[in-house]
């Protein structure tokens, strides 16, 4: 793939993981993994930079942890789904549950996550 597109994809994966770090239910561990990925190939300034980001500390953190090992600490797993299931109930009550389609996508975001979340080991 030419370097571009990996800076392009890094890039917006970066935006997604600092959205992440800022909104409840987006998550920020696996758009930091695509950015890092990605930066890896293509820009060891930007790999740099991106790891120096005070605001994606911790998720640097987990994020290295994940790739070291393929695990995840409970801790994570369960702020994950609460935020997750959180973000769905708080849709809900915001359209009045009059939304379906929007109801379902979050919905399916969140149980997707959740997946997500009991398909990888948990750390002991």
């Amino acid at each position: 793939m030419p370097r571009l597109a990996y800076i392009a994809i890094g890039t917006l994966a970066t935006g997604l993981a600092l959205a992440g770090a800022l909104l409840p239910g987006l998550p920020t561990t696996p758009f930091l993994l695509v950015a890092l990925w990605a930066f890896a190939r293509s820009s060891d300034r930007l790999l740099e930079w991106l790891e120096r980001l005070p605001l994606l500390r911790h998720a640097l953190v987990e994020a290295r942890r994940f790739e070291e090992r393929r695990t995840i600490r409970l801790g994570v797993k369960l702020t994950a789904v609460t935020m997750a299931w959180g973000s769905v109930l708080v849709t809900g009550l915001l359209s009045s549950f009059s939304n379906q389609l929007l109801l379902g996508i979050v919905g399916a975001a969140a149980l997707g996550g959740t997946v997500a979340m009991l398909w990888f080991p948990t750390e002991t």
